[in-house]
Formats: structure tokens, C-alpha cells, sequence
């Protein structure tokens, strides 16, 4: 993807608007499966206790036999399949050890399956700085983004709705500082694409009359990035001029001044989503403000009250057999609520909103407010790996530094090209400092945050 994302920054807008509309054509055949996909498994919305914990054991002995048979970690564990026909494969699954990011980057192909081929890899967002690459067969790739999609059809999607789209989409090059038209537009799917990366005053107002034209029945974006948006267009005493079916976010947690900020301007219900770039547990949520847990895609220990509730989250994957995590530890903290029934009607586990961490955002001399999940982008684009922690502060108005948890070697491969990067996400307004650190240091910025603007906190 790297030389089409070149060739697609230096391309004229014409070109891709092109570009934009032949990856929507790809996002109909896609919808199209997800839509097959989601009416496939729609009966495990009704099941009672029983049948969920019946279809989660039947899964999960399969994955633990794939498991000792053909992935080197596991291999030393042959004994506890063997356990599985006289034992609850609940109290089986108790005796693997616990795993987390850092164990699988140490040795990441000793998680991966013997002769696995074909397989496609999705990362982690990176927010601690070291994103993580999982391997997973297409399948399960293809379920987790028809599961995050159901969100989205819970909402009241209809075929021919449009979605206006405010996430890490970066569809106007960096290059472009103050676009006339921060967005791109695709019509054989109907998606607004709106550029996180060039939120600003003037921006915001061009971007709110383009909504206020076109009328979307929904509006996707981070936390971050509909609170900056709505502010700009509250200070600017725009108003718009509808109301869209739901708003929808995800990606990060959503607080109550975010909320706040969004409903003064968009009259309209917020519904979120929790996935993970693991793409082994997702949560949708429904008209009535609860969290459902997919069930399909991952187990969470504690969801059915057999297990305890460890946290952090505790998860193995139900689906993928090429990189089968077992007791993987998101860093998330997962709160279950065994036998809550829901007034939506669904019987599928429930949690709570993940709540992690309440990140700042990096404010431009120009007044641009740069959002936590715009800054990510920097280290994703650049496949940054190797990094035990990372962190952004900003301190005064012209500056931020960024600490990097790692070695003197990974640190002077990756400093300069990390550096060019965030003067990008920046546009060049911000002098950027990359220091290499043996730890996050908790005084100055705060137990693992990742974005710390400490000018915002000495107002």
C-alpha cells in the first residue's frame, strides 16, 4: 500500500476522486458479504444462556486442538487438549498462562500456525507506540468487519444512505495545508470522506455546509474529531441544518464534555462501538445504550459468570486458526455483566463502555487542533515497531516531544523518519523533538497517556 499511497498524495484532486470511487465499488461487494455474513449468525442475537455457552465451548475446543497441534507456543500445552472430552473446556482454557503485546512481539512466529498461508495481517492502533501485527485467515478478518458493521445496521441503515466519515481517512494529502475542499466524495458507495487531519476553524465551516447539503443519515467519526468539529462550528455560530439518523463512533472512549460538545450541534442518538485492531472481540451498541458483546468473534473470561473477570480483559479467539491467541490480555479493562437482560431484546453478553484513556489533543500556533487518533497516524504510517511505550507532550505553543520506550538501535532507525511524520500530521507548524527514554516518566505526563498537551492542563 505504500506506493499507491504516494502515488495517490501526488495525484490531482480528479484523479483521486477516481481512486475514492473505485475503493467504493469495493466497498459494495464487501457490504454485500457482510450483510450475507451477519444474516448467517443473526439467530446468536436470541439465544438463551445455554446455547451461548454451548456455542462458545464447541468453538473454543477447536481452537485450543488447532492450537497445541500446530502453533510452537502452544505445542508444550498437547496435554490440556487431550483433557478437553473429560473436562470443562472452561477449566482447560484456566490452565494456559496469560499473554499479552509484549510476549508475542518477543517472538511473534512462535504464535503463528505451521504451514499458515494466504493469511492477511491487521495492527493494533498503536496508542502505547508499538503497534502489534496479527495474522489472521481472511475469514476472520472479514467477520470482524461485518460485526463492527452491525453497529451501523442496528442504527437503521437503509441501502442508499449516505455516511460522512470523520475518522484517520487521509484523503487530502498533508501536503495541502488549508483545503478549499477538506473531503472526498464517493458516489458508488455513498461515503463523505472528511479529512481528521485538516480540522480547523475555516475548515470546519466548509465542511459543515457540505453536511449541510448533502444530509447524511450518519455521521462516523472519533471521539476527538466530532468534539474538535462541533466546537469550531459552535464558535463559529454555524448551525446544522438536520439531523442524521445516529451519530457513530469508535476507536476511542467517549466522555461526557465530548458528548456534550457533539449534542449541542447534532441532534441525534450516539451510538459506539469497541473492536480491536486484534480483531478478536467487538461490542456494538444498541438503541437502548447497552454494549453487546459479538460472541462469534472472541470469549472474554467472565462474560458468562463460569470464569472470573480478569482484568486486564482476558480474550481468546473463537475464529483464527493461523495466529490463535489464547488468553491474550487486550490492556483494556472488559466489565461483564452476566444474565443482564437488555430492553433492545438481544440476549447477547453485555458489557460496560471501556473507559481507557482520556487523551489531550496537540494545538497548533495556527489554533489547529490535532486529534490523539490523527497523532497515531504517524506512527502506523510509518510501521514503527519495537517500541515498549511512546508518548507525545506538548508544553508550550511551538513544540512537542516525543518519547520512544526502546533500544539506542531501534531508536536511531526510526527517529528521523517518525520525526518527518508528525511534521506532517503538524503541517509543519510544530518544531518536533524525538527522545529515546528507558521509561514513560509518570510525573511529567501522566500514567500511560499517550497524547499529554500540558498547556490545556494548566489552564
Amino acid at each position: 500500500m505504500g506506493a499507491f499511497n504516494t502515488i495517490y498524495e501526488r495525484s490531482p484532486r480528479f484523479l483521486r476522486s477516481l481512486y475514492v470511487n473505485a475503493y467504493g465499488l469495493n466497498n459494495v461487494r464487501r457490504l454485500r458479504r457482510w450483510e450475507r455474513l451477519l444474516a448467517g449468525i443473526a439467530y446468536t442475537e436470541r439465544l438463551d444462556h445455554g446455547g451461548q455457552v454451548a456455542l462458545v465451548e464447541g468453538m473454543l475446543k477447536d481452537v485450543i486442538r488447532r492450537a497445541v497441534e500446530r502453533v510452537p507456543f502452544y505445542s508444550r500445552f498437547s496435554a490440556l487438549a487431550g483433557d478437553l472430552e473429560r473436562r470443562s473446556v472452561f477449566d482447560v482454557l484456566n490452565e494456559f498462562p496469560l499473554i499479552d503485546k509484549e510476549t508475542i512481539i518477543a517472538d511473534p512466529g512462535a504464535f503463528l500456525a505451521q504451514g499458515a498461508d494466504g493469511f492477511v495481517v491487521s495492527r493494533t492502533s498503536g496508542t502505547t507506540g508499538t503497534p502489534l501485527k496479527v495474522c489472521m485467515d481472511r475469514d476472520t478478518f472479514l467477520l470482524a468487519d461485518a460485526l463492527w458493521w452491525r453497529r451501523t445496521a442496528w442504527a437503521g441503515y437503509e441501502e442508499g444512505d449516505w455516511i460522512a466519515r470523520l475518522v484517520g481517512d487521509p484523503v487530502v494529502p498533508l501536503r495541502i495545508q488549508d483545503p478549499d475542499q477538506p473531503w472526498m466524495i464517493s458516489l458508488t458507495d455513498r461515503r463523505i470522506y472528511l479529512s481528521t487531519f485538516h480540522l480547523s476553524a475555516r475548515t470546519a465551516v466548509r465542511i459543515g455546509g457540505l453536511l449541510n447539503r448533502r444530509k447524511p443519515a450518519f455521521i462516523m467519526g472519533y471521539p476527538s474529531s466530532l468534539e474538535i468539529l462541533c466546537r469550531y462550528l459552535d464558535e463559529s455560530g454555524f448551525r446544522l441544518e438536520w439531523s442524521p439518523k445516529s451519530v457513530l463512533f469508535s476507536s476511542e472512549p467517549m466522555y461526557d464534555h465530548q458528548e456534550q460538545a457533539i449534542r449541542k450541534l447534532i441532534d441525534a442518538p450516539i451510538r459506539g462501538l469497541y473492536g480491536s485492531g486484534e480483531r478478536m472481540v467487538s461490542a456494538a451498541q444498541c438503541a437502548s445504550g447497552n454494549y453487546h458483546l459479538s460472541l462469534v468473534d472472541g470469549y472474554v473470561e467472565g462474560q458468562f459468570g463460569i470464569m472470573d473477570n480478569v482484568r486486564p480483559a482476558a480474550v481468546t479467539t473463537l475464529t483464527n486458526g493461523v495466529m490463535p491467541l489464547i488468553r491474550y490480555r487486550l490492556g483494556d479493562v472488559i466489565e461483564t455483566h452476566p444474565g443482564f437482560r437488555c430492553e433492545c431484546g438481544r440476549t447477547l453478553p453485555v458489557m460496560s463502555p471501556v473507559i481507557t484513556k482520556d487523551e489531550d489533543w496537540i494545538v497548533t500556533p495556527s489554533g489547529r487542533m490535532i486529534s490523539p487518533s490523527a497523532v497515531v497516524w504517524a506512527f502506523i504510517h510509518q510501521e514503527i515497531s519495537g517500541i515498549a511505550s511512546g508518548q507525545v507532550v506538548q508544553r508550550d505553543g511551538r513544540s512537542v516531544t516525543v518519547y520512544l520506550n526502546t533500544g539506542e538501535d531501534n531508536f536511531n532507525r526510526h527517529k528521523d523518519a517518525l520525526r518527518r511524520s508528525m511534521e506532517r500530521v503538524f503541517f509543519g507548524e510544530m518544531d518536533v523533538d524525538v527522545v529515546r527514554t528507558d521509561r514513560v516518566d509518570v510525573s511529567r505526563a501522566g500514567k500511560s497517556r499517550f497524547i499529554v498537551n500540558e498547556l490545556r492542563q494548566r489552564k
